[in-house]
């Protein structure tokens, strides 16, 4: 696909992705699920910015926006923590194995799995393509880069610590308390919370494993045709 068709392309595409998030926000909210609107918002925002980051033409403007996107860059990976409450349908029967047949909590739960699914997918494509940008334009090499997503990715995992274990941490506290937010994040330590750090940084370089195997195999794809 050409630079030309590209540009044709990602319009859709980002308006694709706007339609999914306000769908799902609105009508989740209705359901057991409700919570999902929320964190669904918070995701979609680290995206939309994605989307203007490289339009910009002043590089203030474009480290500002930056800083904004990785505040809110967490949020995405934060949804696969949001199974934890698929127990509240109550869809298995440990007593005797079985499943409850209902089509309307099964939806709910496949809904569960296609957000964190959707949105880890294009929240981390939207990470790769950034680090690509700004590695050609300020010329960084590909070590130093890798070094700068793999940090990314420790701070994202810290972010998912604080938002899910106490004391509770929102994306709003960086604006209304930042440093609240900042001694809970950085200063305050314990061996669970680096195992639980450590566990969600694996579960970053795991998304981004699948993705660059996913890209290969792609390649080869196109090689084929």
């Amino acid at each position: 696909m050409n630079n030309k068709t590209n540009q044709e392309v990602a319009p859709i595409y980002k308006n694709i992705i706007r339609l999914i998030a306000l769908l799902t926000i609105i009508i989740m909210y209705t359901t057991k699920f409700y919570f999902l609107s929320l964190n669904t918002l918070l995701a979609y925002i680290p995206l939309e910015l994605s989307f203007h980051i490289k339009d910009m033409r002043s590089p203030i403007l474009q480290v500002i926006l930056g800083c904004v996107w990785l505040l809110f860059f967490p949020n995405i990976p934060y949804l696969v923590t949001d199974i934890v409450h698929s127990d509240m349908l109550q869809l298995y029967n440990y007593a005797d194995g079985s499943s409850l047949p209902s089509v309307r909590l099964w939806a709910l739960l496949i809904a569960l799995f296609l957000v964190i699914f959707a949105f880890n997918l294009w929240g981390f494509s939207e990470l790769l393509k950034l680090a690509r940008y700004f590695k050609d334009k300020f010329r960084i090499h590909p070590f130093v880069m890798r070094m700068i997503i793999g940090g990314i990715c420790f701070l994202s995992a810290m972010g998912i610590y604080a938002g899910r274990f106490p004391p509770r941490l929102h994306s709003i506290y960086f604006l209304t308390d930042p440093l609240k937010v900042f001694d809970i994040i950085f200063l305050q330590w314990s061996q669970k919370k680096l195992e639980f750090v450590l566990l969600f940084f694996i579960l970053h370089l795991g998304i981004l494993t699948v993705l660059y195997i996913q890209n290969l195999l792609m390649e080869r794809k196109f090689e084929n045709i």
